[in-house]
């Protein structure tokens, strides 16, 4: 442990060596807030970091006197880094990060990201991340108990380490929580290239707010269905210097459920500073708790494979006994610098400490054939002990240059992570039948049926990549990549046959490659092609046997870019992945990864504004993923939770809009096919359209949103781990918010 602390505090004190010069000369220039802003030299007013102002700037330092000229801020680099996505207004974004680190436009990138901004996340007043993944095409919900923000991406499964928080490894198991998110990306295809850790299926990143320069608090209050209360706040502000810029988010909400007991508390505060060093360096921090509590609901079973012949509301658990405690505490310290108009430099560290104790309660076998098909046995897993922590450190030089006539991009950069974890449990059967058709919670005692212990689990790996764009012609351009990883992977496991140790070190190396073609010169057309492979480090479980692979695989990608008229873009992309060494073999306790999933299909996104008062978020995807395995069972079945079509909806028109007030609505529509229940195939849950709607309202410093899910109050079955555990969709339901902007 002394050696992982003493490599998480090198990058801080690189960031601290760096920057304390051109701090202290910014203090000796501007050593008193007693100094009004307009005494300032505009030369030394500092760079600000690249966010979206979300009100109109205070133009005074509080005394009355004027701390921007007329034309704006004076002599401050207002666009940002070359590793910030610009701000966005509506529903498009034009750029992204998350597929080459550094700010892209999208028609430059041979690859699909989704980018969810912050206007989408308000419009649906999105709680959670199934709210969110409906604007993000071939993305479908595949959560539990454990792991609820699991989803499935064009076929394959995405992993609790192929999520990230501004670039940083972000493996909790904690619900994400999204009051103090900017936008949500979602990268499709292998990230192995620059982020080390990622499935074929693509990563998810979520990018937090940062502070910016403007005084504002915006308060809100959502209420609605199942007596729900959330109170929300996003204050920011700077100090009269301009140099130190400060953000809070909170969030506290409280809210019952649809399911029978089942409830939510959840508590976010998420603080956040930027020291604006000097015109060409900012230090900033940024820290988050965020504690969940639920009953830990663990879906309902089909019967007689019915998969909704129990109401939704069922729940087969022990309220007595039931619960999951989640809280999770994490910070970052990023420092960036512009080294010349080519270059920029950033490094950073981040630190995730979260821990998830839970009891809960599900269904687990029929009871006997002499009792109604409804009765149903149950086991109760205890979380005995479930602490976690992911510490990571990278830095990234950034810029571009000419060489061979050809005009390059580049990107070079390290990444350090280290995870460890400690986790046990029990499950006990409960024998005495419960009737899921009306069930009586008796909490009976329960007979020991298994135990597991994995006192380590702990990854430390180091990667070093490399990433050039570079441009042929001025129609032609050509990106490629590979990063070289190395990992030590620890593991110590007792599932009842005496402990299991595990030690091995992996190296590997991950390339990709793309091409796009620009036919026209306002970039309104590209076609692009990619190729790229990934790495997964082996994940925990119940493996007796000692040696345990990494999951890797590939895919392709190929597809058109267009922009239909001004505003409104089209992406239409074929694919074609395949992962290996999952463990399916489930007949025996020793997990034997030949496993292959292979998945191909098309998709559509359209996105943007038809006209200044008209936005929509349309896609479709087709979908064909395939498990091989020598064991018959999963040998040929379809993934599970993956339909073969899928389709979203999602447009809002703005009636009346000027400086003074603003009214619109909204409709959506979302479509899940058939798809299979659990990966013997052996049950499906039936396709679905779903349709929503939203109200809208603002007027001066008041805003009102109203957002209806499910219109015509359907039964549907919205995903599933197995036959007995079907999680369905809410009824209808409706949220509103009332905003109050400062």
């Amino acid at each position: 442990m002394l050696r992982l602390y003493v490599l998480l505090a090198l990058p801080l004190a690189v960031c601290l060596a760096l920057a304390l010069p051109a701090f202290a000369s910014a203090q000796d220039d501007d050593s008193s807030d007693d100094l009004p802003s307009s005494d300032l030299p505009s030369s030394d007013l500092p760079v600000l970091p690249d966010t979206e102002v979300e009100a109109d700037p205070d133009t005074t330092d509080g005394g009355g006197q004027d701390f921007f000229d007329e034309t704006g801020p004076s002599n401050i680099v207002t666009d940002g880094s070359v590793f910030d996505s610009g701000p966005v207004d509506g529903y498009r974004a034009e750029s992204s990060t998350s597929g080459s680190i550094i700010d892209l436009p999208d028609a430059d990138l041979p690859a699909t990201v989704n980018v969810i901004p912050r206007d989408v996340l308000d419009d649906q007043i999105s709680l959670d991340l199934t709210d969110v993944i409906r604007n993000a095409g071939g993305t479908t919900p595949a959560g539990d108990i454990l792991f609820p923000d699991r989803i499935f991406l064009r076929g394959l499964e995405v992993g609790s380490r192929n999520f990230r928080k501004d670039g940083f490894l972000d493996p909790t198991f904690v619900p994400r929580d999204f009051q103090n998110v900017e936008r949500v990306e979602i990268l499709k295809g292998p990230a192995s290239v620059l982020y080390g850790s990622g499935d074929p299926a693509g990563i998810v990143n979520v990018i937090t707010k940062s502070p910016v320069l403007d005084r504002f608090a915006d308060f809100g209050f959502t209420f609605g269905s199942f007596e729900q209360s959330r109170f929300v706040l996003d204050a920011n502000g700077y100090t009269r210097s301009g140099n130190v810029l400060y953000r809070l988010n909170a969030a506290q909400e409280d809210r019952n459920s649809f399911v029978d007991f089942e409830g939510l508390t959840r508590t976010q505060i998420s603080p956040a500073v930027t020291w604006l060093l000097d015109d060409d360096t900012s230090l900033t921090w940024k820290g988050e708790w965020h504690r969940h509590n639920t009953l830990g609901f663990q879906g309902t079973p089909a019967v007689s494979g019915d998969p909704l012949f129990l109401p939704p509301s069922t729940y087969l658990g022990e309220p007595a006994n039931d619960f999951f405690m989640a809280e999770e505490f994490r910070q970052s310290l990023v420092l960036r610098r512009q080294i010349n108009d080519d270059w920029w430099y950033r490094i950073g560290g981040y630190s995730l400490f979260y821990d998830f104790p839970n009891s809960t309660t599900a269904a687990a076998v029929l009871t006997p054939a002499v009792l109604p098909p409804t009765f149903f046995e149950r086991t109760q897993n205890d979380g005995l002990l479930s602490e976690e922590e992911s510490h990571s450190m990278i830095a990234n030089l950034a810029g571009e240059f000419c060489l061979g006539g050809f005009l390059h991009k580049a990107l070079f950069g390290v990444e350090y992570t280290y995870f460890d974890s400690a986790t046990s449990f029990a499950s006990n059967g409960l024998f005495v039948p419960i009737d899921g058709a009306a069930p009586v919670y008796t909490d009976p005692p329960g007979v020991p049926l298994f135990s597991a212990d994995f006192p380590v689990f702990r990854q430390e790996a180091f990667g070093g990549y490399l990433q050039d764009i570079v441009e042929l012609t001025p129609t032609l351009q050509l990106m490629g990549g590979v990063r070289f990883d190395t990992l030590d992977f620890q593991f110590e496991r007792d599932v009842g046959f005496g402990p299991v140790e595990t030690d091995e070190t992996f190296d590997n190396v991950a390339p990709r490659g793309g091409i796009v073609y620009q036919p026209f010169a306002d970039e309104s057309l590209a076609f692009y092609y990619s190729y790229a492979r990934s790495f997964v480090p082996p994940s925990g479980g119940v493996f007796l046997n000692s040696d345990i692979l990494p999951i890797v695989g590939e895919t392709h990608e190929s597809g058109v870019k267009a922009e239909l008229i001004d505003g409104l873009s089209l992406t239409a992309a074929g694919f074609f992945a395949r992962r290996e060494n999952d463990a399916f073999n489930l007949t025996s306790i020793t997990l034997v990864q030949v496993g292959e999933v292979r998945s191909q299909g098309a998709e559509l996104n359209l996105i943007g504004d038809i006209t200044d008062a008209w936005s929509i978020i349309a896609n479709y995807t087709y979908t064909d993923a395939v498990l091989s395995d020598p064991d018959p069972t999963f040998d040929g079945n379809r993934a599970r939770n993956v339909p073969y079509n899928s389709a979203n909806l999602w447009t809002r028109y703005d009636f009346y809009c000027d400086c003074c007030q603003t009214m619109g609505a909204a409709l959506g529509l979302v479509y899940l096919g058939n798809r299979p229940a659990d990966l013997e195939n052996d049950l499906f849950l039936p396709g679905f359209t779903r349709w929503d709607a939203g109200v809208y309202y603002r007027r001066g410093q008041l805003g009102a949103s109203v957002y209806l899910e499910n219109l015509f109050d359907i039964q549907y079955a919205a995903s599933s781990v197995n036959e007995l555990q079907i999680f369905q969709g809410a009824p209808f339901n409706v949220r509103a918010t009332l905003q109050y902007y400062y």
